[in-house]
C-alpha cells in the first residue's frame, strides 16, 4: 500500500508548484485548501516519482486525480492497486471534463462519471470583481456606495498583528447565525484559525474593514498560478449594509488585479450561497465529477 500521511507546513515547498503547474483553476490546486482542511476530511498526501498523490476519508473513501509529471495512466493504476490493497472500492474525486476525456483514453468504459455539482468552484474574471461594471452590476454598485456613504470605515491588509481580529469575527458570525457545529462551521473556524496562524508558510492573503473602528469584515485566500486566486474565506458581522459587497470588491480591487480569475470555491448544495454566488455572475463553474468503477457501489 502507498504511505499516505497528513500534509505538513514544509510539503509546501515541494506540492505547490506540483499544483501550480499542473494549470488547473479549483480550490484543490492550492495547497493552503487541503492542509487547513486536513483533519476535518481527512486529508493525505503521497509522492510517487514526481507526481502528487492525495486521499481522503478516514476510510481512504476517495482519491483525488493525481498531478505531476510522467505518466498519468500509471499514477492512476496504482491509486486503484491501493484501494485493492485496502479492500476499498475505487473512486476519484475532482475529475473534469478533460480529466474524464483523458481517463477514457486510458481506460476506455470502465468508469462511470457521477457528477458533483455542489463541488463546483465558481470562477470569476478579476476585472468583473473589481469594477463591477455594466447593468448587471447594478445592484451591487448600489450596496458599495450606501455602505461607504453611511458608515465611518477603513481597509488594511491581514497580517500577525490583526488575525486574532478576524478570528473574532468568525466566532462572532458563528454564533449570531447559530451555526457552530452545524454544516460544518465550527470545523470551518479551526480552518480559519490554522490559515491566520500560519500566514506567511501558506502564502495567504486577506483583508479586513473596521467601521468605526470596530473589526467587522474580513477575507481570505491564497494563490493558485500566476492565473488565478482563491478566496477561502470571507465572513462579515450583521448589521452594516453594503458590508459583503465592499470587502468582496475593496480585496480584489487592492490585492487581485494581476490575476485574471478569481476563485470563489464551492455552493455545497445551499440555496443561499448558491443564489449568492450566482449574483456575481461568475465566468464559468469549474465542474467535477466522481469517477466510479463501473459495477462498484459507491
Amino acid at each position: 500500500m502507498l504511505e499516505f500521511r497528513y500534509p505538513e507546513l514544509k510539503d509546501r515547498e515541494w506540492v505547490q508548484p506540483i499544483l501550480s503547474s499542473a494549470g488547473g483553476l479549483g480550490s484543490e490546486y492550492a495547497f493552503g485548501t487541503m492542509y487547513v482542511w486536513r483533519g476535518t476530511y481527512h486529508r493525505r498526501i503521497c509522492r510517487y516519482k514526481d507526481f502528487l498523490l492525495s486521499a481522503f476519508g478516514e476510510d481512504y473513501r476517495s482519491y483525488v486525480v493525481p498531478e505531476g509529471v510522467g505518466d498519468r495512466r500509471e499514477a492512476i493504476s496504482v491509486l486503484m492497486e491501493d484501494a485493492r490493497e485496502r479492500g476499498v472500492p475505487f473512486r476519484m474525486w475532482g475529475v473534469t471534463e478533460d480529466n474524464r476525456e483523458e481517463m477514457e483514453g486510458y481506460f476506455p468504459g470502465r468508469f462511470d462519471y457521477l457528477p458533483q455539482r455542489d463541488d463546483a468552484d465558481y470562477i470569476y474574471r478579476s476585472e468583473d470583481l473589481i469594477s463591477l461594471a455594466g447593468r448587471k452590476f447594478h445592484s451591487k454598485r448600489n450596496h458599495i456606495a450606501r455602505f461607504r456613504r453611511t458608515y465611518q470605515w477603513t481597509y488594511e491588509a491581514v497580517g500577525p498583528e490583526n488575525a486574532g481580529e478576524c478570528l473574532a469575527i468568525a466566532r462572532e458570525w458563528c454564533r449570531k447565525n447559530g451555526m457552530c457545529g452545524q454544516n460544518g462551521h465550527s470545523a470551518e473556524n479551526c480552518a480559519i484559525a490554522d490559515a491566520l496562524d500560519h500566514l506567511g508558510p501558506l502564502g495567504m492573503k486577506g483583508g479586513l474593514i473596521r467601521v468605526e473602528g470596530k473589526p467587522a469584515a474580513f477575507t481570505l485566500g491564497e494563490e493558485i498560478n500566476s492565473r488565478c486566486f482563491v478566496v477561502h474565506f470571507e465572513k462579515a458581522l450583521e448589521g452594516y449594509d453594503g458590508l459583503y459587497p465592499a470587502i468582496n470588491q475593496e480585496f480584489a480591487a487592492r490585492e487581485l488585479s494581476r490575476y485574471e480569475y478569481i476563485n470563489r470555491e464551492e455552493d455545497m448544495g445551499l440555496e443561499g450561497l448558491r443564489k449568492a454566488k450566482l449574483s456575481y455572475y461568475p465566468a464559468f463553474l469549474v465542474e467535477k465529477f466522481t469517477a466510479v468503477l463501473k459495477g462498484e457501489t459507491v
